[in-house]
Formats: structure tokens, sequence, C-alpha cells
């Protein structure tokens, strides 16, 4: 098992350990790794577009042509002359390659770009789709990762969920990482509206979308109250309004977390 994987030695190499000896991970509401999150509400379709315009993209799990997936990809694409190669574990998908990103035939070095949205739940040892990834890309290429985290259970084999202190520390063998939300759309409002209804908001998506803002939008205004009252942990003035806000209806519950990588 890799070092900065292992039980022995949980946290990556360059995670703040320096602060956990201090003690003072605990108290800081980004977990020492401010620096690797994108605050930006938006900064997913630009990460995003930025990895499927690549040359040569690999759709881990993509199935095929037709699936969601790809049409996806499509629409952000602006690079027309790319060459997009779907995979999956399943052949009667049809996908343009059967392979298990887990225990991968690609050979190394030979993708621009990797898209892996929502796969590495699915995966009994999601670091090995890791380091798997990270070998298929060439040097310089790039990857987009979503993983969720308050999601309910939606598949046979679902077995993991990613804080966003986990998405930085799983994707740190990578020169460079950034953090950031799946939707400004998204946040406790999104749980909360989809628990509330069992479900069943996701699907009515636009009514979801606005009772998600209403939900945010009336929080941020009770932390308002709060952090003026300087209340528990909001009585430090460590942080700004926004920050405190961006964390707790951002970070401390959402559906999942996105990531943008470079080799």
């Amino acid at each position: 098992m890799d070092k900065w994987r292992g039980k022995e030695n949980y946290l990556s190499p360059s995670y703040p350990t320096t602060l956990l000896e201090k003690g003072d991970v605990m108290r800081d509401l980004f977990h020492g790794i401010k620096d690797k999150i994108d605050f930006r509400m938006d900064a997913r379709i630009n990460y995003e577009t930025r990895v499927v315009s690549k040359t040569k993209l690999l759709d881990i799990g993509g199935r095929n042509n037709e699936s969601k997936s790809r049409k996806h990809i499509k629409t952000l694409n602006n690079n027309l002359n790319n060459v997009v190669v779907s995979t999956d574990i399943i052949a009667d998908y049809h996908p343009d390659l059967v392979d298990d990103i887990c225990n991968t035939k690609i050979e190394a070095s030979t993708f621009d770009g990797v898209y892996c949205d929502a796969i590495l739940e699915h995966v009994t040892e999601y670091w090995k789709a890791i380091d798997n990834i990270h070998k298929i890309l060439k040097p310089g290429g790039e990857a987009f990762f979503y993983a969720p985290f308050f999601y309910p259970f939606h598949d046979l084999m679902d077995y993991h969920r990613f804080t966003f202190t986990e998405m930085y520390r799983m994707l740190d063998l990578f020169s460079e990482v950034r953090i950031f939300l799946p939707d400004a759309a998204s946040g406790y409002g999104y749980v909360f509206w989809y628990i509330a209804t069992f479900g069943a908001i996701s699907k009515f998506p636009q009514i979801h979308r606005i009772l998600t803002g209403s939900f945010n939008a009336l929080f941020k205004i009770c932390l308002f109250i709060a952090y003026k009252l300087k209340i528990g942990r909001l009585k430090t003035r460590e942080y700004t309004f926004q920050e405190i806000a961006f964390y707790y209806i951002y970070l401390a519950v959402n559906h999942g977390f996105c990531a943008w990588v470079k080799k």
C-alpha cells in the first residue's frame, strides 16, 4: 500500500501535518487546504470544459457514444478535433474499450485528459483507480473528478463517500489540485430538500434549484446573525463572514465535491 494512503500515515506528504501537531487544524474551517479550494460558484464549468476539450480524452465509466456522460461532454467540448474514448467494465454497454480502471490495460502516458464523474464511489479500491489515472495521463495532462459526499445509496456497487478534505488528500500525488463545488445550487439546501422529499425532488430539477437557493439564502442570514452575535465558533474573527458562510453552507454539507488535477 502506498505510504500516503496507509493507515500508519493517513495524510498525504504535503498535508499540513504541522498544523495537526499544533492542534490548530481542528480549529481551521478549511483544515489547512484553503489555498487548494476554488471558491468560485461557477468553477466547475471552467475546469470541466478545460478537461473535456483536451486532444485525447478518456471518459471512465462513460459507457458509449449515446450515454448521458458523452452527451454532457459534447455540450462542453470546444475542441471539435479531439478524440473521446469511453470505457466501462460492462461489455453490454458497448463502450469503446472494456476496461477496469483499478486494473487497467491502458498504457501509460496515452491521454491528455481524463474525465471521472461519479466513478470512485463504485470501486472498492479507489486509490488504485487514482494511481492508474495518474499513470495514464501524459505529463502535463489534466483530469476532472466528481465524487459524492451526502448522497444516498444508489447502486449495488456503491461503497464510498468523500469529504472535501479527502478529495484533496487522495489526489495529492498530482502536481496541482483544486477542489470546488459541483454547482452553485448545491450545499446544505440541496441535501435538505432531497432528504425532506425522500428524493422525489430530483424529478423536478428546476424546482430543486429554486428551493435550494432559497434555503441557502435563509441559512446565510442565520449565520450572519450568529456571526454578529459572536456565537460559538463564529465568535472568531480569523475568517471573513463570506468564508464562514461558504464553509457551513457548501463544505460542511453537500451532495458531493469536484476536483481538477494536473500531472
